[in-house]
């Protein structure tokens, strides 16, 4: 009971130092200019972050963290909305703040979990239409090319050659990191979520087959076992589902526990069923303390995903 008790006390200190959703990037963080423009694609966003520019609005994908970082920033909602839904936002917007200039992620990959239609590049014939000036970014030959590209839009050469020696640097360094040979681990992702008002917490489980298995999972050979805690047969929205019984930990029997998001919601829930269910700590994760809090990742932070991807390995791979 005393080992119990340390345990779950640890577990929610450490919790604490990790209740923010965005990156903790460990580089400088830039001097930051408005810029009248308009910005839709989440990667083209965090590339002119890191370039030390954000535009007067921008389309992102809500769910992915980019829009509570850059508060600032006027939201116009996420791509589906501004290409399918709600067609004529961004010129609106564009006329009411005096903006001629939109600036658009290209990219075949945009996003696993939207339709292409509602891809960014789809908004361009409109645009095109009502006189506005469109500068594509095309992210078919990889980051490096962006961030060249993205540079030379905004007259920011120099700082985009920098920003690209440091992001190959950084990455190089963290692919050194990478275990020699698959190490078989079964992972289970659970995101935490707080209501700001009542305080309230959820936990959402991330689902095989998303960004998590195919960035950090795949490569260290390491399976998401989401899927097995799912026994109500919950279809995923957005590479998510709701955990609604924590005891179907049990179920899954995961080497590690990953959690991203709001940690404390999912730490206090876990702490409650512990107590509840002892049989929770014969979970090989649980009974060996294989329990991290790390940022999620949705190939939005495509700047700090070397820095992402070192935590990711540090927790796995020891």
């Amino acid at each position: 009971m005393r080992k119990l008790k340390l345990f779950l006390g640890l577990f929610l200190f450490v919790g604490l130092l990790h209740v923010c959703s965005e990156p903790a990037y460990s580089g400088p963080k830039p001097a930051i200019e408005k810029i009248k423009a308009i910005i839709i694609g989440d990667r083209l966003v965090d590339i002119a972050y890191n370039l030390g520019v954000v535009p007067e609005a921008m389309s992102v994908r809500c769910w992915c963290g980019l829009s509570e970082k850059l508060s600032t920033v006027q939201l116009l909602g996420c791509p589906r909305r501004v290409v399918m839904k709600e067609k004529e936002t961004v010129a609106k917007t564009a006329a009411k703040k005096g903006i001629k200039r939109i600036m658009i992620e290209k990219n075949e990959n945009f996003d696993i979990y939207l339709p292409p239609a509602a891809y960014p590049i789809k908004i361009v014939p409109r645009l095109k239409e009502k006189g506005l000036q469109v500068e594509l970014v095309d992210f078919s030959k990889g980051i490096e090319s962006a961030i060249r590209q993205t540079g030379k839009f905004l007259n920011l050469e120099e700082k985009a050659e920098a920003l690209i020696a440091t992001y190959k640097s950084d990455l190089r360094k963290s692919k050194s990191k990478m275990p020699p040979k698959k190490l078989g681990k079964k992972v289970l992702i659970l995101k935490g979520i707080l209501i700001k008002k009542s305080g309230k917490g959820f936990i959402q489980v991330v689902a095989q087959d998303g960004y998590a298995d195919r960035f950090f999972l795949e490569p260290m050979g390491c399976t998401n076992v989401g899927e097995l805690v799912n026994s109500e047969g919950i279809k995923a929205q957005k590479g998510h589902f709701p955990l609604r019984k924590l005891e179907n930990i049990i179920n899954a029997q995961p080497d590690v526990i990953i959690i991203t998001g709001k940690s404390f919601a999912v730490e206090k829930m876990l702490q409650k069923a512990l107590k509840k269910n002892p049989s929770l700590r014969e979970v090989p994760a649980v009974k060996n303390y294989e329990i991290y809090s790390l940022p999620g990742y949705m190939d939005e932070w495509v700047i700090e995903y070397p820095y992402i991807l070192r935590l990711w390995i540090s927790a796995l791979y020891k």
